[in-house]
């Protein structure tokens, strides 16, 4: 299964972390709140499950998909909601091969 990881600097990913718990909870676009935690939540969107930990130095984004395309087109959506929801403090999404 195809894999992408991004680590995004910021001392405010728990504040990040929290604004997506709420905005997601509610389901947008078919979205699935799989599990949420403190410092993590696991998204299921369909045709991948994105997972999203705050550290206290950033917040690590973790992707997976069934396939490479599939992956590339979430990792694009993904990117621009951090980005957007980040635009403050201009948070940017840089993915790579994860584990």
């Amino acid at each position: 299964m195809p894999v992408l990881e991004a680590h995004v600097s910021t001392g405010r990913a728990d504040r990040y972390l929290g604004q997506l718990s709420s905005h997601l909870g509610h389901g947008p676009g078919g979205l699935t709140v799989v599990s949420s935690a403190a410092d993590n939540l696991v998204v299921d969107l369909g045709q991948a499950t994105w997972t999203i930990r705050a550290t206290p130095a950033e917040l690590v984004l973790r992707l997976e998909a069934g396939d490479s395309d599939t992956l590339a087109e979430q990792a694009a959506r993904v990117a621009q909601r951090i980005e957007t929801l980040g635009r403050r403090d201009a948070l940017k999404v840089d993915w790579l091969p994860g584990d």
